[in-house]
């Protein structure tokens, strides 16, 4: 299933990094298998003003439309079945060296935390996520991942 959604109203306050015109110009990946979680992620990236938001249910498809779509972040579930997001972000690395990856997940687990270190992943949030912490969170991965170019 592949579900395109519009930013539209931008109520960000404090003093951001990524201002609106940067975020509605981006391209976003919501890459979980759960439906709710991709509705609530995909409402929290409009909310904060992002532009056009992809979604797929699974690794594979979230693959292919890496690849096609080239988006410039990719919110990524680890516990998926079949292939991981773990898995996944091996192959997005591949495939999209320079593409802003978070690891989102439900679990409370250290070991998540400390392998996206060891992963290197651009960012790790625990769901569900506020579009405060989203923003910060996104500012600080694009921030991150700017760094290493």
């Amino acid at each position: 299933m592949v579900q395109w959604r519009h930013g539209t109203n931008c109520e960000v306050q404090g003093n951001q990094e990524m201002t609106r015109d940067e975020l509605g110009q981006s391209q976003f990946l919501i890459v979980d298998d759960d439906a709710l979680s991709r509705d609530i992620m995909a409402g929290v990236l409009d909310r904060i003003g992002c532009g056009k938001v992809l979604c797929a249910e699974n690794a594979d498809s979230g693959l292919s439309l890496a690849r096609h779509h080239k988006p410039d972040f990719i919110l990524l579930d680890i516990y998926m079945p079949q292939v991981d997001g773990w898995a996944l972000l091996d192959k997005l690395r591949a495939a999209l060296p320079k593409v802003v990856v978070l690891m989102i997940t439900g679990s409370i687990r250290p070991d998540d935390f400390k392998k996206s270190l060891d992963k290197h992943v651009d960012g790790f949030c625990i769901k569900p996520v506020l579009p405060n912490i989203m923003l910060k969170a996104l500012t600080q991965a694009h921030e991150r991942r700017q760094a290493l170019r």
